[in-house]
């Protein structure tokens, strides 16, 4: 079960939020109510340290829910000592169960909870913190967008949650009803409500006493543009979003660690630490869909677990032996603190660990649901449909010809395209199923038609291959089309040799595209299609895996490979 916030826990002090904790689906039952302010958090911890009285407090008085951190006796760091606190972050938990992908069995809330609860009893002091993306991003998460995993989290013993763009992949209501049903709040420090209001009642920032240790964190979310939320969210500039949360998470809580939980790639990540230096921190988005990833901004860590929780990623928090002064929102109060240290590491979510069985009865249970809606065979293989490493997102595939080509039929049209980022999944054999076409296109997007110049269409190319360094999404695997890239060239000056349908690309002759909502949209950041002219709008177009399921029936058999398509230069 969720751990309630209360003394019974023997793991969190408390969780504080800069506007109370409406938007958590926490209860009076389930937590002792919190010192609020109408514009601003105040650290419950602060409410326990003498000479602070609960009439200077815009809240209530509570006692602490462990002993004031002065009380407590602190522990030297060494190699072998507990640390004082352990942060547990992962993200991107799109499946309920298992994953098999290259040859990996990883993955699973079944597996997630005992990784956790090895982690806890090993250290009481600990936080687990989500990231974001559980609707949507996966044939699991595209049918039950998100309710079960809100409810498997639920049982983990999540702490606190900070939005992805896919938990708006079904609309904004359908994004709070999940808010509404978790134990855990979830914070925002960059997304409000169309007349700046707050998105969610928690506010910007979120302060939780994980042991003796005060952490405060703030939460970022990019690419709503990309979801059903567009127009209903105004999503702000994620620096001075942080800066000012920062700010305001300073000006009424006392903090030792801040950390910020992004879903932003390795390089914003870099340049969000050298523009707000008070981040300790910061847990980014899935980088690799089997590998953690751990880097350095000097010496600051910003980390990344697996897609669809093949990993943890454990931030243990250290006090060093030397000690500085406390200050007290800015006021010295004459006493010390701690400084503190931290050290990331990665905890396996893979075969080797025992699945929690209450669980894993719950992964069973849907296993047996979607196997008897989605068994139908569409189609035998000759060839696998694989994306090993996820090489859609930088380089030709097999499962990519096969998606491009299927877009490219169903409107005949001169070009196929189908970004690198949304093909989900691979497809094995020696059947293609309708389980296949729904787990590589998970997102209900719509295949659209349209017409564009080349200008644009070389403009779209560029575009798309810009963040391949950071395995963005947007890389494009294509039909009727061959073109060239070079990774390291000049972002704008990548692209070269287009050809559309055997002929060099016309930059003022107009071509048919078939693609989805997302990338004519501008998923990605992809600006060439803005001006093309609609000829199948989104209302009257096929959902993309109807369209490849369709293809699969078609052909018959698939016998696929990579031809040439795609050329990766020096």
């Amino acid at each position: 079960m969720h751990r309630p916030l209360t003394r019974s826990a023997g793991l969190l002090g408390m969780l504080v939020l800069a506007s109370g904790l409406a938007a958590s689906g926490l209860t009076p039952a389930a937590a002792e109510p919190v010192a609020a302010s109408p514009a601003a958090g105040v650290s419950a911890a602060d409410l326990a340290v003498p000479e602070v009285s609960a009439a200077e407090l815009p809240g209530t008085e509570l006692p602490a829910a462990e002993a004031p951190a002065a009380e407590q006796p602190a522990m030297p760091a060494s190699r072998h000592a507990k640390p004082a606190a352990t942060l547990l972050y992962f993200h991107d938990a799109h499946e309920i169960g298992p994953v098999l992908t290259g040859g990996e069995d990883r993955g699973g809330v079944a597996r997630l909870a005992t990784a956790v609860r090895t982690v806890e009893r090993r250290n009481p002091a600990t936080s687990v913190v989500f990231g974001g993306d559980l609707a949507g991003g996966t044939l699991f998460g595209g049918l039950y967008q998100g309710v079960p995993m809100v409810d498997a989290l639920n049982e983990v013993g999540v702490d606190l949650a900070n939005f992805g763009q896919h938990d708006f992949d079904f609309g904004v209501d359908h994004t709070r009803e999940l808010v509404a049903a978790s134990d855990f709040p979830w914070i925002t420090s960059n997304l409000t409500e169309t007349d700046g209001s707050p998105f969610v009642e928690g506010g910007t920032w979120a302060v939780q006493r994980v042991g003796r240790v005060r952490v405060g964190f703030v939460g970022l979310t990019d690419a709503i543009e990309t979801t059903s939320a567009a127009g209903d969210l105004i999503e702000t500039d994620p620096v001075e979003a942080t800066r000012a949360a920062v700010a305001d998470l300073k000006a009424h809580a006392r903090v030792d660690v801040v950390v910020a939980v992004t879903q932003y790639p390795m390089d914003e990540n870099h340049e969000l630490v050298r523009a707000v230096p008070e981040l300790d921190a910061v847990f980014g988005e899935e980088m690799a869909e089997y590998e953690s990833v751990i880097e350095y901004e000097g010496d600051v860590p910003l980390m990344a677990s697996e897609g669809n929780i093949g990993s943890l990623i454990r931030l243990d928090i250290s006090e060093e032996r030397g000690k500085a002064p406390v200050a007290e929102h800015g006021t010295a109060r004459g006493g010390h603190r701690p400084e503190y240290r931290v050290r990331p590491s990665v905890v396996e979510v893979d075969h080797t660990v025992t699945p929690d069985p209450e669980l894993r009865e719950v992964e069973e249970r849907y296993a047996a649901e979607m196997d008897e809606r989605l068994s139908e065979v569409l189609a035998g293989m000759r060839t696998p449909l694989l994306d090993p490493t996820q090489a859609s997102r930088s380089e030709e595939t097999a499962l990519g010809n096969f998606v491009a080509d299927a877009f490219r039929e169903q409107h005949q049209a001169d070009v196929g395209w189908v970004n690198g980022g949304g093909l989900r999944a691979e497809a094995p054999g020696p059947d293609f199923t309708l389980r296949d076409a729904y787990s590589i296109a998970p997102f209900s997007n719509r295949v659209m038609n349209v017409r564009v110049t080349g200008a644009g269409l070389l403009r779209s190319l560029e575009d798309a291959v810009s963040r391949v360094a950071d395995a963005g999404g947007g890389f494009p695997q294509v039909s009727g089309m061959a073109y060239a890239y070079s990774p390291t060239a000049a972002v704008g000056s990548r692209v070269s040799d287009v050809s559309v349908g055997g002929q060099p690309l016309d930059p003022d002759a107009t071509y048919t595209v078939a693609a989805t909502n997302y990338v004519i949209g501008g998923g990605d950041g992809v600006s060439g299609f803005a001006d093309a002219e609609v000829l199948v709008p989104i209302g009257d177009a096929p959902v993309d895996a109807e369209v490849i399921a369709d293809h699969a029936r078609a052909l018959g058999t698939i016998d696929i490979t990579t031809e040439g398509r795609i050329t990766v230069l020096p």
